[in-house]
């Protein structure tokens, strides 16, 4: 089975970025995840209404820039005058394809979350996503360093099936926490971030069925990174990402 290159036993991915220095999704923030020494920076990618593929979390703009409204509304020369770092200096909307370009150049593994999701009326927007996606992250020839992933099973499924199997595959556990599934997610995935962290049940069954169990950003102290790890987390996302890697290097993890 195909593996992402580990460089230690158990790996830190920034959520978002390094939030605990940069407001979330900029490149503010990949840089300084980056420079921290993390292994892997996840991020959300939405599409503009022009079909520009850019990196926010949330449907709307209105939480992580100064301006309102949904995304799908927005051309990306609109997002492009909001200010995502919005009680900062200008930080400008990112596009996926300068993410990729950024992480090619420092080796960097990255987990892309797919939000555009199969929901009525955005089906065909769900799937064009999908679809350039790939296609940006094998115009950078980064399959191997990079993750899919998403709440939508669809997404998922979706890759898989137009791929033939050729990428890593991220969902969740318990999988009810998952729309759209259709197959049986042990058919395909790679890792599952588990919600209930402290849950051995939920560890052994991934690891019985070959799926990696991940951590979520929910693990904010020692303590709980030494129970996760014990429990068999192989990886954390975290907003913290530098004070995460010290918890796991003082407890032999790194």
């Amino acid at each position: 089975m195909k593996k992402l290159p580990y460089r230690h036993p158990v790996s830190v991915a920034a959520h978002r970025g390094d939030q605990a220095k940069y407001a979330e999704n900029t490149r503010e923030a990949f840089a300084a995840a980056i420079a921290c020494g993390c292994d892997m920076i996840e991020t959300d990618i939405h599409m503009t209404r022009d079909n520009v593929l850019i990196l926010m979390h949330d449907h709307t703009v209105d939480r992580t820039t100064d301006g309102t409204g949904l995304i799908a509304d927005y051309t990306y020369e609109e997002l492009c005058r909001l200010n995502c770092n919005k009680n900062g200096a200008f930080s400008e909307v990112p596009t996926l394809d300068e993410f990729l370009a950024l992480c090619k150049e420092h080796d960097m593994m990255v987990n892309l979350e797919i939000k555009e999701y199969f929901t009525p009326g955005n089906e065909d927007r769900c799937r064009l996503c999908v679809e350039q996606t790939l296609a940006l992250v094998e115009k950078y020839n980064w399959v191997e360093k990079t993750i899919i992933n998403s709440f939508d099973a669809y997404v998922l499924e979706y890759t898989d099936e137009i791929s033939g199997g050729k990428y890593l595959l991220h969902g969740f556990y318990p999988y009810s926490i998952m729309s759209n599934v259709k197959r049986n997610p042990d058919e395909y995935l790679y890792c599952a971030c588990i919600f209930d962290d402290g849950n051995a049940d939920c560890y052994n069954y991934l690891k019985e069925h070959g799926i990696e169990p991940w951590a979520g950003a929910g693990v904010k102290t020692k303590e709980h990174f030494d129970l996760c790890v014990k429990l068999g987390a192989v990886l954390f996302t975290s907003n913290d990402p530098e004070t995460a890697m010290q918890y796991l290097d003082e407890l032999g993890n790194r």
